[in-house]
């Protein structure tokens, strides 16, 4: 090797280790070991509640919310203070419920949101099997009947 070669190996050599000299990993060894353990123990518990809430319908709540004004009306004395805040958590479920499902349309809808929004397709085309149901079909029986 010539000299003038063998000068700029040695002046890489030397910039590579001054710059690892000066480097600073992003993560430190202690936070890559905490999050290690922490994927490995699983989903906290608040992830672990959030994800059985998501699974909660409107009917669901609806539910919850008749139950609740039953309880707070055929129980007033067991209740006690809480007997007005049972019964008006009891009808805002219901009422919030109910209106929710006449707007979206959906009863199978689920309470934070996600509901059958995917449709099945086959070449381009939206593939729907399910039956019309008792409303729809008894409008489509009214318009043919006006005809």
């Amino acid at each position: 090797m010539p000299p003038q070669d063998s000068d700029k190996v040695k002046r890489e050599i030397e910039d590579l280790l001054e710059k690892l000299d000066n480097f600073v990993p992003e993560d430190r060894l202690v936070s890559k070991i905490k999050s290690r353990r922490r994927a490995a123990s699983g989903p906290s518990l608040v992830d672990r509640l959030w994800s059985r809430a998501r699974r909660l319908s409107l009917g669901h709540a609806m539910l919850a919310g008749v139950v609740l004004l039953l309880v707070g009306y055929l129980a007033p004395h067991a209740l006690g203070s809480f007997r007005t805040p049972v019964l008006l958590l009891g009808l805002a479920l219901t009422v919030g419920a109910f209106v929710l499902t006449i707007v979206n349309g959906d009863s199978r809808r689920t309470i934070a949101g996600g509901g059958s929004s995917t449709q099945k397709r086959w070449r381009g085309q939206v593939i729907d099997y399910s039956e019309p149901g008792p409303a729809s079909r008894l409008r489509d029986w009214w318009r043919r009947r006006r005809r």
